[in-house]
């Protein structure tokens, strides 16, 4: 608890700033360069809450690397009808990937881990031992989903872990993977896999000025996590729940547009890493086959080219949550937002050509 105590006294400041972007800037400049009104914002939300049925949103607009616009709105519960607030968490999903990732890349800046090194030298693995190939496993096979892990073990008939193909040689998005990276980070901080929480505070929620930011249950966020959705009504999923309170690197991550898009933030300026080490975060790993817009894996997130230049993104979905963040590094520009219901995906694929041509 000293960490999150830590962290509240080290960021009070930053929640005089949770009111910006509720009206004193009228214009948001699109990726285009195009500008829009703030009321233009508000109205197109409003429509597509309405029309997909999103109970709840946390959403904030990056410009010039300064978060410009920021609402919260619906409610955190349709039952009960409380509203969002600043202070309502949000599952994140798989966007909890990419700031977990930046505390590897930390801990490969100071020393303590080699992306290229065979993580069973670490840590071995006796869910896999037996088979070899697992040996070929490293960091960043496992950052860039090329580990050979499938997404999740109870998805395979047997419910047990395996390999899918030779690690390095193909494209398989997992989660496993991320899990077994945590354990080894752990192991070598010597600390238990839950312990992760107070790291990650110290090394990246704190630097960033990420003021919630929980991948571990606690009062805060039974307190104030807001309830998920599956067509519009209220039911559980496959994140983080009260009687789940474990640290999940790839999936369990609560927050909120704002302390996001800090993090966000320091990847565009960054901030927190050397520069070398930003370089081989976000340099291409692997191409994406199922893609059809050329994006490709970096470390941790995905990159799309487009003519105002690439667009690092990931989204998040545990069937009653939905998020998803874009940021251009060389325009300054982003967005994030997390809802509480399974129809987020739909919102991202009309914001996005929205903030991108204002249409």
């Amino acid at each position: 608890m000293k960490q999150y105590v830590a962290l509240i006294i080290t960021l009070i400041m930053s929640s005089i700033m949770l009111s910006y972007g509720q009206g004193s800037v009228q214009q948001i400049k699109t990726l285009s360069g195009s500008e829009i009104t703030t009321a233009e914002v508000d109205e197109f939300l409003k429509t597509k809450m309405d029309s997909i049925g999103l109970p709840g949103l946390s959403i904030a607009i990056i410009n010039d690397a300064k978060i410009i616009y920021y609402r919260t709105l619906g409610v955190t519960n349709v039952d009960t009808k409380v509203n969002v607030s600043e202070e309502t968490l949000f599952d994140a999903g798989s966007m909890s990937k990419t700031p977990f990732t930046y505390l590897v890349m930390k801990m490969v800046e100071q020393g303590l881990l080699n992306l290229d090194k065979p993580l069973y030298t670490y840590l071995s693995n006796p869910d896999i031992a037996y088979d070899e190939r697992y040996k070929l496993i490293t960091a960043r096979m496992v950052l860039c989903h090329t580990s050979g892990f499938p997404n999740w073990r109870f998805l395979n008939k047997d419910k047990k872990l395996d390999i899918k193909f030779t690690p390095g040689t193909q494209f398989l998005y997992s989660g496993e993977s991320f899990e077994y990276l945590a354990h080894v980070v752990a192991h070598l901080k010597n600390i238990q896999k839950n312990d992760l929480q107070d790291l990650f505070t110290k090394e990246v929620a704190i630097p960033l000025g990420m003021q919630y930011a929980y991948y571990t249950w606690n009062d805060y966020v039974e307190k104030h996590q807001a309830a998920g959705h599956v067509d519009g009504k209220v039911s559980g999923g496959w994140g983080l729940a009260a009687n789940k309170p474990n640290f999940g690197a790839s999936y369990s991550l609560q927050t909120e547009a704002v302390s996001y898009s800090k993090f966000l933030i320091a990847m565009i300026q960054e901030e927190g890493l050397k520069k070398e080490t930003y370089h081989e975060m976000l340099k291409v790993q692997v191409q994406i086959p199922s893609k059809t817009d050329n994006s490709s894996y970096c470390l941790g997130i995905m990159m799309k080219p487009s003519e105002f230049g690439n667009e690092y993104m990931h989204d998040g979905y545990n069937l009653n949550f939905y998020s998803a963040f874009m940021f251009n590094k060389e325009q300054k520009f982003g967005y994030v937002f997390f809802t509480n219901g399974n129809k987020g995906s739909y919102l991202n694929k009309k914001l996005e050509p929205f903030l991108i041509n204002g249409k």
